[in-house]
């Protein structure tokens, strides 16, 4: 899961503010208005498990290429990652299934 910032009309209050834009892999799960607090869920369930198989399917692909571009780089940051992977995929399970609940 990953949160960006970014700025939109919100649909509840009518006004440009900054919104926080909740990710769960390459979907869009949540965007919530900083102004007026309004939370829009978008329920990517059903394209999610896909998603998440092609992803995981791909990873050998992707590490060989980062291994061929970067050795040291991947070697550097690939114990991090594995520490880390988890946690951010347990955030990414929480998103989807929130988004789920209206």
């Amino acid at each position: 899961m990953s949160v960006e910032e970014s700025y939109l009309r919100c649909t509840a209050c009518n006004e440009e503010a900054e919104h926080a834009v909740v990710y769960a892999g390459r979907f869009v799960t949540e965007i919530q208005c900083t102004g007026c607090g309004a939370v829009t869920r978008l329920d990517v369930s059903e394209d999610y498990l896909p998603d998440l198989r092609q992803r995981i399917s791909s990873k050998p692909r992707r590490l060989l290429r980062r291994l061929r571009r970067d050795p040291g780089e991947l070697a550097s940051s690939l114990p991090r990652s594995l520490l880390s992977k988890p946690r951010r995929m347990l955030g990414e399970f929480r998103a989807v299934a929130r988004s789920r609940r209206r």
